[in-house]
């Protein structure tokens, strides 16, 4: 590959250029004079304002970019320039130029956004001719690995932007199903404290691509950093880039070949370009970085077109300053965010995947089940968006339930009661209370289901969790598998919950929050101000039960049938005013699904028309529903007209079949 070096070093003010090309061509030190460091200061603001604002370019900035472009190309590296790029394209490639900057002052500076002179638009971070990156100095081989099968992408945001994670997953959907990329399981929020980083990074299957969500900075000793979620104490962490480096070398070398840092919101200009040079130096082949954060929108749709292009099946792809340089060519009409992302390339090739052996094989599609066969388009549609959880405790896959019902059974039919089995729970429940009290109930209740409070999740709980956002979401579990593995799974999210006091117990209601990056859940008399259902979530635990604490405690649960009458009277008094408008405009305005939820049980259906207040839900709304309880039909047919004129889409299915579909599925 045809490539020219070009060293750029400053000595106080005065900005110096020299250069050396593939054949071995030498270019004497030069001044970029009248261009110095003020000026390029002063460009870099004008660039990062337009960035800032999401707009294009102001005209002054746009002849700065142009006097800089003629003071750099000029005399011998024009000529240089001109002659090795004729080289290029004699070999059907294209040129690579390579900027060696070591000072911290000139690496946070646009060089991408030089202008060609008399032009409006050819800046020569998007000219399809010529390939720009930033070289780094290293003692660590480049070798041109190939890919034989899909490439796999690791995410790691250690301050739990989930939302961001959850946008890219999306947006790369595309790429995910024709086989040309791989998601791997993130690591997000506490998985990425410390030494769980390193654990993970060891545990995963070796990525091609790391992308890196989160803040850089540097330490006291002015060391480049990444930082990771807070401590118990309150106290932001941080791994130093070099030690990340270290790890990529030792455990991902042989694999790993890029490194995308993304800045979020509120980063510190420039902070992520020193790591960058680090990461690039001892850990990856490629590195890119954003010099000034962008909005995630815009974040998200350069990531999609640069990883499409990188990734994709035309001929040349893997080439990842061709893919960089592509997608600023494809926003930048849209403003001047694509000059915020910078490429930093160890090796003298940008060919960093070599796909010439590879042969694509498309994952199993969500959409039709893998060995499930066909499932329905309306659950996969849902999997990959935001929705709000109806989680019911019918069936025998939650652990205790069965349990209690055959505990129960059996001392009714002491009692001369046959055939108590055929009726429902909270039937059983009812009869039994009515025969020996509630206090035994309770006694038999605690006997059961207690020995099950130390029991994982089952399988299909801990799936749907992962695949939950922030929002509104209600559960009827007496065991707090969901809220205990939304805590697991989502370290960064606050999670609020509220837990009615079971009628005539004489209790209050009970309110736990368990702060984002916290450990501990925390009781409120009063419920928290700052509620967000975008950022936070909030768990209706309507049935009572054991609290989802590190040391569950146990409030009086509804059992019998009266329990749940009087309990649907009271739900108006449950919540706190301000909570209750939030929770319900926000399930009413999204798509809802439901699991271990039967309109044959009339607790349920009285449940939804609450929940629902008979308005139809979204078209998109689902119910999981047991094969075995052929109401599949009822539910299409709109459950007797329990959601007004809407319709709730049922798909039949075992659990341990929907746990395998979310897996494909979710986004």
């Amino acid at each position: 590959m045809s490539w020219i070096e070009i060293d750029v070093e400053r000595d106080n003010q005065v900005i110096r250029v020299s250069a050396r090309g593939s054949r071995g061509e030498r270019i004497a030190a030069f001044d970029l004079a009248p261009i110095n460091l003020g000026r390029l200061t002063g460009l870099a603001s004008g660039v990062r304002r337009a960035v800032s604002a999401s707009s294009a370019l102001p005209e002054h900035v746009i002849t700065g970019a142009r006097e800089l472009h003629a003071a750099f190309f000029r005399d011998q590296l024009r000529d240089l320039l001109v002659r090795l790029g004729e080289v290029a394209r004699a070999q059907d490639r294209k040129l690579l130029l390579r900027l060696m900057i070591r000072d911290p002052e000139l690496q946070r500076f646009p060089w991408e956004v030089m202008c060609r002179p008399e032009t409006a638009r050819d800046f020569i971070g998007c000219l399809p001719e010529l390939l720009v990156t930033r070289g780094v100095n290293s003692t660590e081989p480049y070798e041109n690995r190939e890919i034989r099968r899909a490439v796999r992408l690791l995410a790691i945001s250690p301050l739990g932007e989930e939302d961001k994670l959850t946008s890219l997953k999306a947006a790369l959907h595309e790429s995910i199903a024709e086989g040309s990329l791989q998601w791997l399981d993130p690591i997000v929020g506490d998985q990425a404290a410390g030494p769980r980083l390193f654990e993970r990074l060891r545990r995963s299957d070796a990525p091609h691509i790391i992308h890196w969500i989160g803040h850089g900075g540097t330490d006291e000793r002015q060391n480049p950093c990444l930082y990771l979620v807070e401590d118990g104490a309150g106290e932001s962490g941080f791994l130093l880039a070099e030690t990340l480096a270290q790890e990529l070398r030792t455990n991902l070398g042989a694999e790993l070949r890029l490194v995308v840092l993304e800045a979020c919101s509120g980063a510190r200009p420039g902070a992520f370009a020193s790591a960058a040079e680090i990461l690039a130096r001892d850990g990856a082949d490629a590195v890119l970085a954003h010099l000034w954060p962008v909005k995630a929108e815009v974040a998200r749709d350069i990531s999609t077109v640069f990883y499409r292009t990188l990734t994709g099946t035309r001929d040349g792809m893997g080439d990842v300053a061709a893919s960089l340089q592509a997608t600023r060519r494809t926003f930048i009409e849209r403003g001047a965010e694509v000059f915020s992302p910078v490429l930093y390339l160890r090796g003298p090739d940008s060919r960093i995947l070599d796909f010439r052996k590879r042969r694509l094989v498309a994952p199993v599609a969500g959409l039709t089940g893998g060995a499930l066969g066909e499932v329905d388009p309306a659950l996969g549609n849902l999997l990959r968006e935001r929705f709000s959880l109806v989680l019911g405790g019918s069936g025998a896959a939650i652990p205790g339930h069965a349990e209690l019902l055959r505990d129960l059974v059996a001392e009714l039919g002491k009692d001369g009661e046959k055939d108590a089995e055929r009726l429902g729970l909270s039937a059983v429940a009812q009869r039994f209370s009515l025969r020996h009290g509630k206090g035994k109930l309770s006694r038999l209740f605690q006997k059961t289901i207690g020995t099950t409070v130390e029991l994982e999740a089952p399988p299909f709980i801990r799936a749907i969790a992962r695949a939950l956002r922030p929002g509104a979401h209600t559960t009827l579990l007496w065991l707090p598998f969901l809220e205990q593995t939304i805590a697991d799974l989502h370290p960064g999210r606050t999670i609020h919950v509220i837990q009615p006091a079971a009628p005539g117990s004489g209790e209050a209601r009970l309110i736990l929050t368990r702060a984002a990056g916290k450990p501990e859940w925390e009781e409120n008399d009063d419920p928290p101000p700052d509620v967000d259902l975008d950022r936070d979530f909030m768990i209706f635990r309507l049935y009572g039960g054991y609290s989802p604490e590190t040391q569950p405690v146990l409030t009086t649960p509804q059992l019998t049938e009266d329990d749940h009458i009087q309990g649907l009277i009271d739900l108006r008094d449950i919540f706190p005013p301000d909570w209750e408008c939030q929770f319900v405009g926000w399930l009413r305005a999204h798509p809802m699904l439901c699991v271990g939820i039967s309109v044959l049980e009339w607790r349920h259906r009285m449940l939804l028309r609450w929940l629902l207040d008979q308005r139809p839900p979204s078209r998109v709304s689902v119910a999981v529903v047991a094969p075995e309880n052929n109401e599949k039909d009822i539910w299409d047919r709109g459950a007797g007209g329990l959601f007004g004129q809407g319709t709730v889409r049922a798909v039949a299915m075992a659990l341990p079949d929907l746990t395998q579909i979310i897996e494909e599925v979710k986004p």
